[in-house]
C-alpha cells in the first residue's frame, strides 16, 4: 500500500514538471543567447563521439520534451553553402519551439573519433539516447529522433527496438543503399576521399564492414518501430536518393501511424528549405499535443 501511494505521489510530480501545454503559454523559452548549452563526450565502442544538448532555458527547470538530430553521411550532397548554420542552427530552432535539442557527431565525423561504419553508427545513437535518458530535465517519456539520409537509416534502426523513442522523422532518407552496392575498395577509397574514414588500416575486414549497408537496410527495420508516429519527407528532386525511395519507406512503415511529405523540387540538402523546417515544426508540435 505504501508503494503504492509513493508510485502515485512520484507520478504527480512528474507531471508536474512535464510540459503539457502549447509552448507558447510559457516564458521558460529564453532569448538566443542566454539559452543553456551543455557539451558533452560518449564511448561507443571505445570511439569517443562529441555532442551539445540545448535547452530552451538558461536555467532549466522542468522535464522538457527532446529531440535528437542525426546528421548524414558527410560530403554525400552538394558543397555546404557559407550561410548554412548547420546542425547548431536546426537545433536552436526546435528550442525556440519550448524543446530541447541533442547534436553528435557519429563516428568518423567531425570532433568525434573512429572511422565511418554504417553499423557502428547505430551503436553510436543509442549510447547518445543512453545520455539523454539519463540527463536532468529531459524527458525520457518523450524523445524524438530526427534523422537526415544516412542518420535516418541510423535512426529507423534503433527504434525498432528502443522503446524509448516516442516519434520518428526522416528527411531524404534511403530505403536501401544500393548505391554503395560497388566494388568494396571502391567504396572505402570515396568516404576516405572524404575524410571520414581516418585510419589507414580500416577497415580491418571490407567485406564486413560493406554488409553493414546491409544489414541496416531501412525499409526493413521502419516495419518494427515502436513509437508513436513517424514522418517521412524527402525533396521529388533529390540529386542522390530518387525521391521513389521514400515512397517505398512509407509503403513498408506501420500502417496509421506513418506520413509521407515529398517538397515539390526539394533537393537532398533539405533542411537548408524552409518548407522542410515548417514542415518538420508542425508535425512536431502536433505529436506532442501542443497548438499549431
Amino acid at each position: 500500500m505504501e508503494l503504492g501511494l509513493f508510485r502515485m505521489m512520484f507520478k504527480k510530480l512528474l507531471d508536474a514538471l512535464m510540459i503539457n501545454k502549447p509552448p507558447e503559454s510559457f516564458s521558460h523559452i529564453d532569448p538566443l543567447t542566454s539559452r543553456k548549452v551543455e557539451s558533452f563526450s560518449v564511448v561507443s565502442d571505445g570511439i569517443e563521439l562529441r555532442g551539445k544538448i540545448f535547452f530552451p532555458a538558461a536555467r532549466p527547470n522542468m522535464m522538457y520534451p527532446v529531440i535528437v538530430i542525426c546528421h548524414g553521411i558527410p560530403g554525400s550532397g552538394a558543397p555546404r553553402p557559407s550561410s548554412d548554420p548547420g546542425y547548431e542552427g536546426l537545433a536552436q530552432l526546435f528550442t525556440s519551439l519550448g524543446l530541447a535539442a541533442v547534436i553528435f557527431n557519429f563516428r568518423g565525423c567531425g570532433d568525434s573519433g573512429g572511422d565511418f561504419d554504417m553499423m557502428g553508427w547505430t551503436r553510436d545513437l543509442r549510447v547518445v539516447l543512453d545520455k539523454t535518458v539519463n540527463t536532468p530535465f529531459l524527458d525520457p517519456s518523450r524523445i524524438i529522433l530526427l534523422g537526415f539520409s544516412g542518420g535516418g537509416a541510423a535512426a529507423i534502426n534503433v527504434s525498432a527496438d528502443n522503446s524509448n523513442v516516442y516519434g520518428l522523422a526522416v528527411v531524404g532518407t534511403p530505403s536501401n543503399f544500393e548505391i554503395f552496392r560497388k566494388e568494396t575498395s571502391t567504396i572505402i577509397k570515396d568516404f576516405r576521399e572524404r575524410g571520414i574514414i581516418r585510419n589507414p588500416d580500416f577497415p580491418k575486414d571490407p567485406e564486413k564492414w560493406a554488409q553493414g549497408f546491409v544489414e541496416i537496410e531501412p525499409k526493413k527495420w521502419i516495419t518494427f518501430f515502436k513509437g508513436k508516429n513517424i514522418l517521412i519527407m524527402h525533396g521529388s528532386g533529390d540529386e542522390l536518393i530518387p525521391v521513389e525511395q521514400a515512397k517505398e519507406l512509407f509503403r513498408h512503415a506501420p500502417s496509421g501511424i506513418a506520413s509521407l511529405e515529398i517538397i515539390p523540387g526539394g533537393v537532398h540538402r533539405l533542411r537548408l528549405d524552409e518548407r522542410c523546417l515548417s514542415g518538420l515544426k508542425t508535425w512536431t508540435l502536433k505529436l506532442l499535443g501542443w497548438k499549431l
